[in-house]
């Protein structure tokens, strides 16, 4: 769907980057569930980037039935998983991969900052957190 540099390029680029001194961050956005291999991308560039930021796929307005068709015809086997997740609301795909992330990045002493949950997200920033 992505029209922009390859991933192969993008990491390159970050390589360069960090080889230089300079401090990255990899924002891993959006993980697609089921299809983003979240922890195959950290394993291939932990060593040079210094901080990833996950955020889930955020379905809202007319992106959403383009988003949901788009895996009918392309990845019909987790049609129902999408479904569940952006019609029914069920976060549990989520909270799992968060704990899953959070756990792996903690015993590999990597840097991370999860982006899962927009409403709490938003409510911290309103309150000044």
């Amino acid at each position: 769907m992505d029209r922009a540099s390859s991933i192969q390029a993008r990491l390159d680029a970050l390589k360069i980057l960090h080889d230089n001194g300079i401090a990255t961050v990899l924002f891993l956005s959006p993980i697609f569930p089921y299809i983003t291999d979240c922890r195959k991308i950290i394993e291939c560039s932990h060593t040079f980037i210094d901080e990833f930021w996950f955020e889930n796929l955020n379905l809202r307005g007319s992106y959403k039935p383009v988003i949901l068709s788009y895996i009918r015809s392309k990845y019909p086997q987790y049609a129902d998983c999408y479904r569940r997740i952006y019609t029914q609301n069920d976060n549990y795909y989520w909270r799992a991969l968060a704990h899953k992330l959070a756990s792996y990045c903690r015993e590999q002493h990597i840097r991370y900052k999860l982006y899962f949950n927009h409403a709490v997200l938003v409510q911290k920033k309103k309150n000044g957190q």
